[in-house]
């Protein structure tokens, strides 16, 4: 249950022994923009209530110092609408979206279960065949327990409008659920465009862009990406999770 955000709330948490430092990402993220939607292929059995504004959110207090490794999906970084007709003709571009900055933060429930908290902003700009227009963007979230599975995914698709002059922001955060890590810490986090076919356990989807690509690797002698960095104890954010745009 969370706690009301009391000094003595909080002073008891630590002296029960499980306060623990609550985890963030290597880039600080804002908390705008819309609820959260979590589906995930495997998730904890026990769900957690998501505090008030003034509540503490137990979570923060739990686990073990250690939050998986963010990585942008190769080949989802970028992606461009064309218009019908003339697919990777820089000419007809309508509009192009591009990820800038990331950050995730690592929250566990008393079972041991983590929640991740996942953002991403970027940039979306109008082609030459585009204009002032609201376009609709789609992102995907995925994480991998390395070489073996897919734990869980997310995908969702935001609104962003393009204005006169020709470019736009956006910054967005998600909450995704996935099983314990244990003793092994090697999970991997991953985001992008959901466009193409994404081969999560191998880093990397199908072309998007509109560049030359070389020969497809075959299925069995495609490269598994590198391991995860070593974990190492994550400071606590001095802001919290914000990003400015």
């Amino acid at each position: 249950m969370p706690f009301r955000p009391t000094r003595l709330a909080v002073a008891s948490i630590i002296a029960l022994g499980v306060a623990g430092p609550m985890l963030g990402g290597c880039s600080m993220f804002g908390l705008g923009g819309s609820k959260p939607e979590t589906t995930a292929a495997t998730t904890p059995a026990a769900t957690t209530a998501v505090a008030s504004a003034d509540q503490i959110d137990v979570r923060q207090y739990l686990g073990p110092d250690y939050c998986p490794e963010l990585r942008v999906l190769n080949g989802a970084e970028l992606m461009r609408r064309y218009e019908q007709g003339h697919d990777d003709d820089a000419k007809f571009v309508i509009w192009q979206a591009s990820v800038g900055k990331t950050a995730r933060e690592c929250l566990f429930d008393l079972q041991g279960g983590m929640t991740l908290k996942v953002g991403i902003s970027g940039r979306v700009i109008a082609g030459p065949k585009g204009g002032p227009t609201t376009v609709s963007v789609p992102l995907k979230i995925a994480v991998v327990k390395y070489r073996e599975s897919v734990l869980a995914t997310q995908d969702y698709t935001i609104d962003v409008a393009i204005p006169a002059g020709g470019a736009a922001t956006f910054t967005q955060v998600r909450e995704i659920l996935v099983p314990s890590p244990g003793k092994d810490r090697d999970y991997i986090v991953y985001v992008g465009f959901d466009v193409g076919e994404w081969d999560p356990l191998h880093g990397e989807a199908a072309a998007i862009a509109a560049v030359e690509q070389p020969p497809p690797v075959a299925a069995a002698e495609a490269p598994l990406p590198t391991k995860p960095a070593t974990p190492k104890v994550l400071p606590t954010p001095d802001a919290g999770f914000v990003l400015p745009q």
